[in-house]
C-alpha cells in the first residue's frame, strides 16, 4: 500500500511500497533541476532532497557551513522545513565538526564532516525513523555524497574568484585610465568614460563636493557641459542623496535592500525616462568627498557583479581623485583651503595638541602685543681719568732711584723717582767760582777806572749767575713728586735706574683720584639712538658684582674701525664712584633709550639688516 508526503525541500512526494524505495516522474525532475546551473543555497537544498531520497526511511537532514571567516558553521539546507532541529541531529553534527571525523547519536542520526582543502568547513547530518543494521553503508552513503558538495563549493569558490578578477581589472582600468591623465578635469572624464564602457551605461557622471554642495565635475563621452541644465541639477540632487546617507542607493530598490531615500534618483528617472540608476559615494578615509552615478539604458538593469565593481571603483577613485584635484589648484585656492583645513582642525573634536600649541601662540603673541621693557643700547666700555698728566724728565741725565710705579697711588707731593745729581752739584760749583772770578774782574776794572773791562766783567757775572740759578733750579727738580693725590697709570723705572734720559722724555702717566670719565664704543648702527644727557649702567670685569651709575656727556662725530666694525667714541660721566674703581678697567655699558614693545626690541637688529639687503639688492 503506497503512501505520499509533502516534501517542502524538493517539492515532491516520496512513494514507500513494501518499505521499498521507486523512482517516480518527479525523482526525474528533481535531477533534471540538480543538473541546472544555481546560486551555491539552491544547489544544497536540492541535493539534501536527492540525498534523502536515495537514502530512504529519513526523518530529517541539515547541512551546515561556515560561508565567512570568523562567521561561525549555519544551516544552509536543512528538511522538514520550519522544525525544531531534533536533538540526537543536532548531537550527531556538533560531534562531527567537534572531532572532524564521522559521528553518530543514539544509532540513528549519522553525521560526516566537510572539508576542503584539508580544512573543515562544515558538515552533513542524517536522522532516520529506526536504527539499521547497514549503519555502515548508510555511513558510506553519505560520504560518497558529500563529493558532490565539494565540487560545488570548489567551483563556487572559483566563480567567486573569476568575478574577483573581473572586478579587479574593471577597477584597474579606470584607474589607470585616470592616472595617465595630469590634470583633475581629465582623470575624472578618463574615469567616466572607463566605467561607462566597462559596465554597459549610458551615462557615468562624477561630482565632487564644493562647499557642502554637490557638483557635477564630469559626464561620459562629454568634454563641455554646462552646469545650469536641468540635467545636471537633476543628477546632482540625485549623487547629494548617496553622499548624505554615506551608502550606495539604487534605483528602482529590489526586494531585501535596506531602506534608502531615492526621491532624487525617481525624479530622474521619470522626468529623463532612464533604465536603473546607481550611485556610490566616494570616500577619502572617513569623509564623503563626492559620488560616481551610473545610469542603464532604458529598460537596463545592473546585475550583482556590476554594482559590486561600481562600488569597488568609488572606493579606490575617491584618494586618487582628491590627490589629483588638490595638485590642481591655483595658489589662492591652496592657501584658502590649507587655512580652512587648519581652522576646521582647530575648532573642531580631537587635536588636543594643535589646540594647545595654538593657545600657547595666541598666548605669546597677546604678550608681545602689550608687553613692554627698557629699549638700551649695549656698548664696550672703558675707564678713564679726567685728567692725565705726564711726568717727564726735566734735563738730560740718567735714573738714580724710583719709589712708585705703574698703578700705586701716590699723594700730591710725594717723590716717585729721583735723577742722579753729580753732575749738576760739580756744574754748580764750575760755575759759582766763575761768578766769583768775575767779580773779582769787576771789582778790579771799577778800581782802575776800566770802563771796557767793567762791562765785560759785569755780562760774565750775570751770565754766570744765570747758570748757577739755572743748575740749582734742575737740582731741586732732580727729584720727580706727584703733583696732586693720583694713581700711576704708566711708567715701571725699576728695569732702568742708570739709564740716560733725555729732557722732556715721559717717565710716568698719573690720573687724579675719583676724577673719572668712561668711554663708550657705541656700534655705528646705534649712534643715532644716543643723545646727551641719557642715563645708563656700568658693569667692570675686575668688578662684576657692582653697577655704576653714567650719563652720557659728549657724542663724537667721527668713527674709527676696529675688530671689524666702526664705532664711535661717545663720553660719559660717573655718578657716584667707588674706591675700587681705577682708569683703565673695562667693562659693559648699557645705555638706556626709551621704553619699546619687547618684540620690536627684540627684532630691531633683524629689521636693521632687512632693510640694508633691499636698499642694496633693490633698484
Amino acid at each position: 500500500m503506497a503512501t505520499e508526503r509533502s516534501d517542502p525541500i524538493a517539492g515532491t512526494a516520496t512513494e514507500r511500497e513494501n518499505g521499498t524505495e521507486r523512482v517516480s516522474v518527479l525523482d526525474q525532475a528533481l535531477w533534471s533541476r540538480f543538473s541546472e546551473e544555481h546560486e551555491l543555497g539552491e544547489f544544497m537544498r536540492l541535493w539534501l532532497a536527492l540525498l534523502i531520497r536515495q537514502s530512504g526511511n529519513v526523518a530529517g537532514g541539515v547541512v551546515v557551513l561556515e560561508l565567512e571567516a570568523d562567521a561561525g558553521f549555519q544551516p544552509v539546507a536543512s528538511w522538514p522545513q520550519g522544525d525544531t532541529p531534533n536533538v540526537r541531529l543536532t548531537e550527531a553534527v556538533e560531534a562531527a565538526l567537534e572531532r572532524e571525523r564521522p559521528a553518530t547519536s543514539g544509532s540513528i542520526a549519522i553525521a560526516q564532516p566537510i572539508t576542503l582543502d584539508d580544512e573543515l568547513i562544515g558538515a552533513v547530518g542524517l536522522l532516520f525513523h529506526e536504527p539499521s543494521e547497514n549503519a555502515a553503508e548508510r555511513m558510506q552513503s553519505l560520504h560518497w555524497g558529500i563529493g558532490w558538495l565539494v565540487a560545488a563549493l570548489r567551483r563556487d569558490a572559483m566563480r567567486g574568484d573569476a568575478r574577483e578578477r573581473a572586478k579587479m581589472s574593471t577597477v584597474l582600468d579606470t584607474i589607470a585610465a585616470a592616472l595617465d591623465m595630469e590634470s583633475f578635469q581629465g582623470a575624472c572624464l578618463a574615469a567616466v568614460n572607463g566605467m561607462a564602457r566597462q559596465l554597459g551605461c549610458a551615462q557615468v557622471a562624477l561630482g565632487f563636493l564644493r562647499r557642502r554642495e554637490l557638483v557635477v565635475e564630469a559626464l561620459s563621452d562629454v568634454a563641455e557641459f554646462r552646469l545650469t541644465t536641468s540635467y545636471t541639477r537633476a543628477l546632482e540632487r540625485a549623487m547629494a542623496e548617496a553622499a548624505d546617507q554615506e551608502g550606495s542607493v539604487l534605483h528602482p530598490q529590489r526586494e531585501g535592500q535596506g531602506f534608502v531615500v531615492d526621491m532624487g534618483h525617481a525624479a530622474l528617472a521619470r522626468e529623463f525616462n532612464t533604465g536603473e540608476l546607481l550611485t556610490v559615494p566616494l570616500f577619502a578615509g572617513n569623509e564623503v568627498i563626492g559620488g560616481l552615478h551610473f545610469q542603464k539604458p532604458y529598460g537596463g538593469a545592473f546585475r550583482t557583479g556590476e554594482v559590486m565593481v561600481a562600488e569597488a571603483a568609488g572606493a579606490v577613485l575617491g584618494p586618487l581623485l582628491k590627490d589629483k584635484r588638490r595638485a590642481d589648484r591655483m595658489l589662492p585656492t591652496v592657501v584658502r583651503d590649507a587655512a580652512a583645513n587648519q581652522l576646521a582642525r582647530l575648532l573642531g573634536p580631537g587635536h588636543l595638541v594643535r589646540k594647545v600649541v595654538a593657545l600657547a601662540l595666541l598666548a605669546l603673541a597677546a604678550f608681545f602685543t602689550f608687553a613692554t621693557g627698557d629699549f638700551r643700547v649695549t656698548t664696550r666700555a672703558e675707564v678713564q681719568g679726567r685728567v692725565v698728566r705726564s711726568i717727564v724728565s726735566p734735563f738730560d741725565g740718567h735714573i738714580a732711584e724710583q719709589f712708585a710705579q705703574a698703578g700705586d697711588t701716590v699723594r700730591a707731593g710725594d717723590v716717585i723717582a729721583t735723577l742722579e745729581e753729580q753732575d749738576l752739584r760739580i756744574e754748580l760749583i764750575r760755575w759759582q767760582t766763575d761768578l766769583a772770578r768775575y767779580e773779582g774782574e769787576y771789582d778790579r776794572a771799577l778800581a782802575e777806572r776800566d770802563a771796557p773791562a767793567a762791562r765785560i766783567a759785569q755780562a760774565n757775572i750775570e751770565r754766570s749767575r744765570a747758570r748757577v740759578e739755572l743748575a740749582r733750579r734742575q737740582l731741586e727738580r732732580a727729584e720727580l713728586e706727584a703733583p696732586f693725590d693720583a694713581v700711576i697709570l704708566v711708567g715701571d723705572l725699576s728695569q732702568s735706574l742708570g739709564a740716560a734720559v733725555q729732557r722732556g722724555e715721559e717717565l710716568f702717566e698719573v690720573a687724579p683720584l675719583e676724577r673719572y670719565r668712561v668711554e663708550l664704543e657705541v656700534d655705528e648702527r646705534n649712534l643715532d639712538e644716543i643723545a646727551v644727557g641719557q642715563r645708563g649702567k656700568l658693569v667692570l670685569a675686575s668688578l662684576p658684582s657692582e653697577r655704576f651709575k653714567v650719563e652720557v656727556s659728549r657724542v663724537t662725530p667721527s668713527l674709527e674701525a676696529g675688530e671689524g666694525r666702526n664705532f664711535a667714541r661717545v663720553e660719559a660721566r660717573l655718578l657716584g664712584g667707588g674706591a675700587q674703581i681705577r682708569p683703565g678697567m673695562r667693562g659693559v655699558a648699557k645705555v638706556h633709550v626709551e621704553e619699546r614693545k619687547l618684540i620690536v626690541i627684540w627684532a630691531q637688529p633683524i629689521i636693521d639688516w632687512l632693510r640694508l639687503a633691499l636698499w642694496r639688492w633693490l633698484p
